[in-house]
């Protein structure tokens, strides 16, 4: 009967403790914000984003600000982000690239612009985000460009403060446009007397990437040779998709393509290309179709 008794007497206290609030209504670590991807654990600090080319239109990308913490911001917040200059690009190059390796530069300020500096985080939300508008249509297929940007101040820093560590970001872009990617290459090539063939054919078949130069030209490497930095003089050539979706076939430099067309079907994503070139004296010509493949 004693311990019901004490059972009883306890339940009331019981009872009252779970009524009140729970321990996780309160913020558990504390409010912090930083720009996603700034995290060097993350692929260095850097984060890679895919441009089309465009010959008049402006392209959009962001940055995303991000809070942190055990519950959601409950008030709004406003960020203010800057650019952090060419100190990080360097830094990045110095500690992951070769110096043969091509080199990450700072974008020019006449190839992109940034309308607004202060991103808004409402109440309740995680992220917020800051528009960046690139005219890729002069940028080189082959440069590295990057900006850099950190978060210089915080509208409510006694409720949330700046991260301290891995501040910094480093956006670099890669352009595309609606051809390139990965293709197979199914083909032959055969030697060439008088305007005709002179002996067998000899196949190929290879995966090709088709690099975008321009909105309407990528570029690949010819037959199955390497597609290696130092092969793209010698081995490079250009295909761009005219209006009618007739290819012009053209060598990137050295290539002694003479001739060349065929067509690209949107329908099927295939490119049907033929294309004379001479080699130590001697006229070939190849003829074949790059298959995109599936992603």
């Amino acid at each position: 009967m004693k311990r019901i008794i004490t059972f009883l007497y306890l339940l009331p206290a019981v009872l009252a403790g779970c009524s009140e609030d729970s321990p996780l209504d309160e913020e558990q670590y504390y409010k912090q914000v930083y720009i996603v991807g700034s995290d060097e654990t993350t692929n260095m600090g850097m984060s890679v984003v895919e441009i089309p080319y465009n010959d008049s239109v402006e392209q959009a990308t962001f940055i995303a600000i991000a809070t942190g913490g055990s519950l959601n911001i409950d008030r709004d917040i406003t960020v203010t982000v800057e650019e952090a200059g060419t100190t990080p690009i360097d830094d990045y190059n110095f500690k992951y690239l070769k110096a043969d390796d091509v080199q990450y530069r700072h974008l020019a300020s006449s190839f992109y612009r940034i309308p607004d500096n202060n991103v808004v985080i409402k109440a309740g939300a995680v992220y917020g985000q800051m528009p960046v508008y690139l005219s890729p249509a002069s940028l080189h297929c082959d440069s590295l460009y990057a900006l850099t940007f950190k978060i210089s101040s915080v509208s409510l820093p006694d409720y949330i403060t700046i991260r301290p560590t891995d501040t910094v970001l480093i956006q670099s872009y890669t352009f595309v446009n609606a051809y390139s990617g990965t293709y197979q290459l199914e083909g032959y090539y055969y030697e060439r007397t008088d305007g005709s063939s002179a002996g067998d054919s000899t196949s190929v078949t290879a995966t090709r990437m088709l690099k975008a130069v321009n909105a309407n030209t990528v570029r690949l490497y010819h037959l199955a040779y390497a597609e290696s930095q130092d092969n793209i003089a010698t081995y490079g050539l250009t295909l761009t998709v005219n209006e009618d979706h007739s290819l012009l076939v053209a060598a990137w430099d050295d290539l002694a393509i003479t001739d060349g067309g065929g067509t690209y079907s949107p329908q099927t994503g295939v490119f049907t290309v033929w294309y004379d070139y001479e080699r130590d004296g001697t006229s070939y010509r190849f003829s074949g179709t790059f298959t995109e493949s599936d992603s």
